[in-house]
C-alpha cells in the first residue's frame, strides 16, 4: 500500500499564545521536527492547512521535508484535513500527526503503519494504559475516509471530531503504546510554553489497557446512531451511543467512551429527554475526570 504522511497544521494554538508550529525546539521549528519524522518513515509528506498563506509559511519552515500542502475543503475542524486529503491526494493510506509532537520518532510512525498493514484494518491508532487514544495520530485507509465523508459527515454536524474516523471504522486497531516506544514522552503534545521546558508523558504504559486491541463491535452502534439522527430519531440515537460507550468501556478505552457518552447527552437533549441528558452529562464528566487522574 502506498503511504503518505499528513501533517495536521490547521490549529490556532490558543493555549500556547502564538503559532506553536513555528516555535523552536532543539534548533528547529516544531513543524519541521514532525515533518522530518513523517518524511523519514514514508518519503512523502503533505501539510494540511486552513489557508494558502499558512501553507506557504509552514512549507518554508518545514523544508525540505514536505512535498506541498492541501487547504481544507471542509468546515469540520481537525477532521477537515483528513477528509480533504482523501479527495485531493493520491495514496492508499495516510499516516497523520499534529505539528506539536517534536519528539515523535519516525520508527514509531513506521511501526504503527506496519501494524496497520499486517492486521488489514481500516484504521490504526495508539492507545495508552489509561485508555487514552492518540486521535490525531492515525494510519488510515483512504477508502475509510471517503466512506466517512459519504455516510456520516452531514448527519454528525456539530459532533464532528477526528475520533469519528476511529469510531466509524468497521475494523479498528488500537496499537498499545508499549509496542511503539519505550519512552512515553515521545508522544508529548506541546500545548503551552511551559511544556517546552517540562514535557509530560502522554500517558502511562500500564493501566486498564495492557495490550493492543482489535475492535469491530462499536462501529455498528456509531453507524446506527448517525442513521437515526438523520431521521430525527434522537432518543433512539442516544441509546445507540450509550451502547457504543459501554462497549468501549468494556475494553478499557475510556477516551472513545467519553466521546460516545458526550454524543449521547447531546442527542438526548435534542430529543427533549432532560433526565437522560443529565445522567449522560454526569457520566461523561466522571469519565473525563477519571482519565485526568490517570495521565
Amino acid at each position: 500500500m502506498r503511504a503518505c504522511g499528513l501533517l495536521l497544521a490547521g490549529g490556532v494554538s490558543k493555549r500556547f499564545g502564538g503559532d506553536k508550529a513555528l516555535a523552536v525546539v532543539d534548533g528547529m521549528p516544531m513543524v519541521k521536527h514532525a515533518a522530518k519524522s513523517l518524511y523519514q518513515a514514508f518519503g512523502q509528506v503533505y501539510l494540511s492547512v486552513n489557508t494558502v498563506e499558512r501553507g506557504e509559511s509552514l512549507s518554508k519552515a518545514a523544508s525540505p521535508y514536505v512535498s506541498g500542502f492541501v487547504v481544507d475543503a471542509f468546515d469540520a475542524g481537525p477532521l477537515s484535513g483528513l477528509l480533504t486529503a482523501a479527495y485531493k491526494l493520491d495514496a492508499d493510506v495516510f499516516v497523520t500527526a499534529p505539528t506539536d509532537v517534536p519528539y515523535l520518532k519516525s520508527s514509531s510512525l513506521d511501526c504503527l503503519f506496519r501494524h496497520h498493514v499486517a492486521s488489514d484494518v481500516d484504521v490504526a491508532s495508539v492507545v495508552w494504559g489509561n485508555g487514552a487514544v492518540e486521535t490525531l495520530i492515525q494510519s488510515v485507509k483512504r477508502t475509510c475516509l471517503l466512506n466517512y465523508a459519504e455516510k456520516f459527515l452531514n448527519v454528525r454536524k456539530n459532533l464532528l471530531r477526528p475520533s469519528d474516523i476511529l469510531r466509524s471504522a468497521g475494523k479498528l486497531l488500537l496499537v498499545h503504546a508499549s509496542r511503539l516506544t519505550e519512552n512515553p514522552v515521545e508522544f508529548t503534545n506541546i500545548n503551552t510554553v511551559e511544556d517546552l521546558s517540562n514535557p509530560k508523558p502522554r500517558g502511562p504504559l500500564q493501566g486498564l489497557v495492557d495490550d493492543s486491541l482489535m475492535i469491530t463491535s462499536c462501529s455498528k452502534y456509531f453507524s446506527d446512531a448517525a442513521e437515526k439522527t438523520g431521521k430525527g430519531l434522537h432518543y433512539d440515537a442516544g441509546l445507540d451511543y450509550m451502547k457504543e460507550a459501554a462497549t468501549y468501556l468494556k475494553h478499557g478505552v475510556t477516551h472513545l467512551s467519553s466521546h460516545a457518552f458526550f454524543d449521547a447527552a447531546k442527542t438526548f437533549r435534542q430529543a427533549g429527554k432532560a433526565e437522560a441528558s443529565n445522567i449522560m452529562e454526569q457520566l461523561g464528566l466522571l469519565t473525563e475526570e477519571w482519565m485526568e487522574t490517570q495521565v
